[in-house]
């Protein structure tokens, strides 16, 4: 990877099935970060297009949800696109995506556009939750991108409960993973400090960067909870946020200290996956 890499974490609030605003506004913070702040790589969390998804089954949600929704490449792209050059700088941010080739069908997507305003590409979220699955099909791949920066992943909220996703990704040779998130208080069911915690979990297992991102503000009766966190490869956390207000968060992510890590604890070469089989086997 880098030597160093500038991350800006951004704790968004979307304005509900407003994509426009919510580009404009997305496009004001890339440039900023990237001509203020030197960011290589700015973040942005799940479903930052659009908001999130209504509570319960609801066609007339579902009509405008998809109205809002766009192509990749599209609208939204297009406008980060151009703020990522304005500010050299990567950008990752959560899409509400049209299916490429089905009418009618939503993918919870996110995206990564490069410093030429190139889209690097885009990942699926693979495990769709809880209400998600009254409106969002499910990816069904598993991608690590190239980049200048490094070998870098992405996962979209409820993916990062699963340790394999992010495990096939560093196997892959992922140094850096995206995690974005929409994750809202939950009645005790959820900590407000999950997301660090998870993020400082699947850094330390496999030994690379991770990278938090929630999101802020309230939807009707959510309020996402924020407490984004980026973290080092020893599971150290560099940054974290401690509201649940829009803010950004930034850190320096080293190639030293992913080598570091990495010649400490040999975690691939220890693997014992022939005694993994059972994590391949279907539920039923």
């Amino acid at each position: 990877m880098k030597n160093t890499v500038r991350v800006s974490l951004v704790q968004f609030a979307s304005a509900h099935l407003d994509r426009e605003t919510n580009a404009r506004r997305m496009a004001e913070f890339v440039v900023a970060e990237g001509r203020d702040h030197g960011a290589d790589l700015v973040v942005f969390p799940e479903l930052a297009s659009t908001g999130y998804v209504d509570a319960h089954p609801d066609p007339e949600f579902g009509r405008r949800l998809q109205e809002e929704s766009e192509l990749i490449p599209g609208p939204t792209t297009e406008t980060l696109a151009e703020a990522a050059r304005t500010g050299s700088t990567y950008v990752v941010a959560g899409i509400s995506e049209l299916h490429p080739r089905i009418p009618h069908v939503l993918l919870n997507a996110g995206v990564l556009i490069d410093p030429a305003g190139e889209i690097v590409g885009v990942q699926r979220k693979v495990h769709a939750c809880l209400a998600e699955k009254n409106y969002y099909g499910e990816g069904d791949s598993i991608e690590v991108f190239d980049t200048a920066l490094g070998k870098l992943g992405i996962n979209v909220c409820y993916d990062a409960r699963f340790p394999e996703m992010p495990r096939v990704q560093a196997l892959a040779g992922a140094e850096i993973i995206v995690s974005i998130w929409a994750s809202f208080v939950q009645g005790g069911k959820v900590p407000v400090t999950s997301i660090q915690e998870r993020t400082a979990t699947r850094a330390m297992e496999n030994a690379l960067f991770f990278i938090g991102c929630n999101r802020s503000g309230v939807e009707g009766p959510r309020q996402f909870y924020g407490r984004s966190g980026i973290a080092a490869p020893s599971g150290e956390l560099l940054a974290i946020s401690e509201s649940d207000a829009e803010e950004v968060i930034r850190a320096e992510l080293t190639a030293d200290a992913l080598a570091a890590q990495r010649a400490y604890l040999t975690v691939f070469r220890d693997r014992r996956p022939e005694l993994y089989g059972p994590i391949l086997t279907p539920l039923a």
